[in-house]
């Protein structure tokens, strides 16, 4: 028995069952295996559409990458059973009882794990059937979560469409957002939506949290793309906690609860994702019209960012960066 192909096989096949477990039950991120590889098809992807968020390219992404992290999980399982078959030159036999060949090893690895059955070969011994019921109960479990992963990221894939198409009617820019939100006499509406998003955002979050692939189904609709609009509310929100006469200015309460929201995103993404934080500040956003309205405080030409807040607006362009879109698309 060659025992170095027994370790190989054995290692690789608790690496599958581990980053399997952990994408699929952990509800804390992808395993190790498929963070990487979806980041590197990713960054793949994005070079190759020449970082255009319009491309139609980058919105199959999510679709691809769903199906190759099975294809993966499953092809790597078949090379870890099929090493360890390979280990003993008479792990499998045939009906004549003649050893089987490579190929036909690999044949019964492939067999086994889809659960059809052992094909036309047999294990020699009581030991080398143990380990293939022990492949065929994982290709079966495999199969399973397969299915149960796909169902809940479709649904967050949706929700998350549905929550940025919602974005999308409070304004095409921080500034037209918050001239949007004023009616006249107060933000009455715009609270019951700001109420409204954060809950939504806060559920877009934890969806993020549980499964990270969701980030790769990308919206080729500029104004419609999840990242944008949240980078854009997160700079309406700013000018509305910071810039506004007292007259003007919206309930604490409100904008903690958004606030909040924002600040659970930024924290996610930074947990799932291996993003480097660009270390430029994005441009200010614009403020001339709510200047000309008298909207603004007194000299309050520029606005003035908090270390954490400019922080915040780093991971914001970093991210926007990432998507294929320019921090000018924030402002349309």
């Amino acid at each position: 028995m060659e025992y170095l192909l027994v370790i190989l096989g054995a290692l690789l096949y608790l690496v599958i069952v581990a980053d399997i477990l952990k994408t699929t039950l952990s509800m804390q991120g992808g395993g190790w295996l498929t963070s990487k590889f979806s980041h590197g098809f990713w960054s793949l992807l994005l070079k190759i559409s020449g970082k255009n968020g319009n491309s139609k390219f980058l919105a199959q992404a999510g679709f691809f990458l769903l199906i190759l992290i099975v294809l993966i999980w499953v092809c790597l399982l078949v090379l870890s059973f099929f090493l360890l078959l390979q280990s003993d030159v008479d792990s499998l036999v045939n009906s004549s009882k003649i050893p089987a060949s490579a190929l036909e090893k690999l044949y019964y690895a492939g067999f086994v794990i889809s659960t059809l059955g052992v094909g036309d070969f047999m294990a020699s011994n009581d030991l080398w059937r143990i380990v293939t019921d022990v492949y065929s109960f994982t290709g079966l479990i495999l199969l399973t979560m397969s299915v149960t992963y796909f169902i809940p990221v479709l649904s967050g894939v949706i929700k998350q469409r549905k929550l940025g198409i919602n974005l999308s009617s409070l304004g095409n820019s921080p500034e037209a957002i918050v001239l949007n939100a004023w009616n006249g006499k107060d933000y009455e509406f715009f609270k019951l939506q700001l109420l409204n998003f954060s809950d939504a955002l806060l559920e877009h979050n934890q969806n993020h949290r549980a499964y990270p692939v969701i980030h790769f189904f990308h919206n080729s609709n500029k104004e419609h793309a999840i990242i944008l609009q949240i980078a854009r509310l997160n700079e309406a929100v700013y000018i509305l906690e910071n810039t506004l006469k007292p007259e003007y200015t919206i309930s604490g309460q409100i904008l903690s609860s958004i606030r909040t929201a924002l600040n659970n995103y930024i924290k996610v993404i930074k947990e799932v994702s291996n993003i480097e934080v660009k270390p430029e500040a994005p441009n200010s956003p614009g403020i001339s019209k709510l200047e000309e309205k008298g909207m603004l405080k007194p000299n309050i030409g520029t606005i003035d960012f908090s270390k954490d807040v400019q922080h915040n607006r780093k991971v914001f362009l970093t991210l926007v960066e990432k998507d294929g879109w320019k921090w000018e698309d924030v402002f349309m």
